[in-house]
């Protein structure tokens, strides 16, 4: 799957870390693929993220899932 606009993880790392302290939550209003759901959870941040269009909220599930059930926020 892709998404025309995917950040790679190593340039959203610095703002997740910088912007919200360990154990916060990272709200992404436009959640796109979920890279910034994904390095949230692999930062042990808690992530909400919204996405209108079905077709990425269905690629940010799977990339996302497998880092949440790993860090046990998300059955």
């Amino acid at each position: 799957g892709a998404h025309f606009a995917t950040f790679p993880p190593d340039l959203i790392e610095p703002c997740v870390m910088a912007g919200c302290p360990a154990g916060g939550t990272v709200l992404d209003p436009f959640s796109g693929s979920g890279t910034t759901g994904q390095v949230a959870l692999q930062q042990g941040r808690k992530y909400i993220g919204i996405e209108l269009n079905q077709e990425y909220q269905d690629l940010a599930a799977e990339r996302i899932t497998p880092h949440a059930q790993q860090n046990r926020l998300f059955a």
